[in-house]
């Protein structure tokens, strides 16, 4: 029996939820959420249906900074470049209107954000979302951006790009590199390229990468010496395990670069391919996804295994996804991958036609459209899982 005077800490939830997610053994909530920590993901989702005290101890919003997070939804970019984020649960309704009391905002809105410091998204990476800044004086300002987290609502501050390094040159993308596992600070990464074309290919146009590291506060360019171009579409890279992954300009194969704009892997060659689709990762692996051949309904998913071989994993054909042949031929040569879902075997697709953005299990070999967004001929969907954890990085943005 627990004497009165126990220091044993419980998490704020009711006496009768902590014995009912105990199950009777005795169990504190503490230290049961400290062994749901050591779980995946996926298996946190499932331990959501248990119970309702379960459910109630795993979504306690001082819980959830300690438990892994699933993906939520998608920042959505079209071909102009505008971002909307796209949840995946379904939109509450709106609230009664009451007098003098504003609807909430959306994500995208990073309402926490003091009035002029974020402007659009460009990216974002393991819960930490990178903005553009927005500069109050008139002249032409040097790029600066603001990383923040919108879970914890911290945010900060990224210094100017020094001018010499941006004579002559442009940026062409802008990527934010993440991860809590490796290392509590950030890096943003500009691919830049020359600023006049005379006919030159993209290869040839690329001038190297300019990169920011959190931990140091300086930005320092590193010229292209690698003998190959990165591809600047959001969908054809990836962070992961502490290496940013290209597809190259020609793709043919994968390249891996470190925070230091060294390449640490050499060249992973890809299954041949017509058009490419999507480089990603999930549940430890990184993917690969392609066309076999412009002209077909044919999607295959790879997967690399620790040889450095890539094994097929999945093949989608997507004109079983359509009810009919007419809807087919209105949409189905353009559905691509948008995205792999991180934790579990389901990828994500895009009727670029028809704006229908659907989740797909491989398991099961079923589709379902879960949001319609505006169509569009370029685009790409960024995944999004929060993250509660603080993070060292952001302290001084707030």
């Amino acid at each position: 029996m627990e004497e009165p005077d126990s220091k044993k800490k419980r998490s704020p939830t009711s006496v009768t939820g902590t014995a009912a997610a105990g199950g009777g053994s005795g169990l504190t909530d503490d230290l049961i959420v400290d062994i749901l920590a050591r779980v995946p993901v996926k298996s946190i989702c499932r331990f959501k249906c248990v119970s309702p005290s379960w459910r109630s101890l795993i979504s306690h919003p001082d819980n959830r900074k300690k438990l892994p997070q699933t993906l939520a939804g998608f920042f959505y970019f079209d071909e102009f470049d505008s971002c909307v984020f796209v949840g995946l649960a379904a939109p509450p309704p709106p609230p009664p209107p009451r007098s003098g009391r504003p609807l909430p905002p959306s994500l995208c809105d990073f309402a926490f954000l003091p009035a002029n410091t974020g402007g659009g998204a460009l990216d974002c990476c393991n819960g930490l979302v990178l903005l553009n800044a927005r500069s109050a004086s008139g002249s032409e300002p040097r790029a600066s951006y603001v990383v923040c987290n919108p879970a914890t609502e911290k945010w900060t501050t990224v210094p100017p790009v020094p001018e010499p390094t941006q004579a002559g040159k442009i940026c062409v993308s802008t990527i934010l590199c993440f991860d809590p596992a490796v290392s509590p600070h950030f890096h943003v990464v500009r691919l830049l390229e020359a600023d006049e074309d005379d006919g030159f290919t993209e290869e040839d146009l690329f001038e190297g990468f300019e990169i920011y590291s959190s931990e140091t506060g300086g930005w320092v360019f590193h010229p292209c010496n690698s003998g190959w171009s990165p591809q600047r579409h959001r969908s054809r890279r990836t962070y992961f395990n502490g290496l940013l992954h290209f597809i190259t300009g020609d793709q043919r194969a994968i390249a891996a670069m470190d925070m230091k704009g060294q390449t640490r892997r050499g060249k992973i060659s890809v299954p041949r391919s017509r058009e490419v689709e999507l480089v990603g990762h999930s549940q430890g692996r990184l993917f690969y996804a392609n066309r076999d051949d412009p002209n077909t309904h044919k999607l295959s998913i790879y997967v690399l295994e620790d040889s450095g071989r890539w094994i097929l994993k999945h093949c989608v054909n997507t004109y079983g996804l359509f009810g009919n042949a007419d809807e087919y031929l209105e949409s189905g040569l353009l559905v691509g991958v948008a995205a792999i879902h991180p934790h579990c075997n389901s990828i994500f697709l895009f009727d670029s036609l028809q704006g229908r953005l659907m989740f797909y299990n491989m398991d099961s070999k079923s589709a379902r459209v879960i949001r319609s967004v505006s169509e569009t001929c370029l685009w790409s969907f960024v995944p999004y899982v929060p993250l509660y954890m603080e993070t060292s990085a952001l302290e001084n943005g707030n």
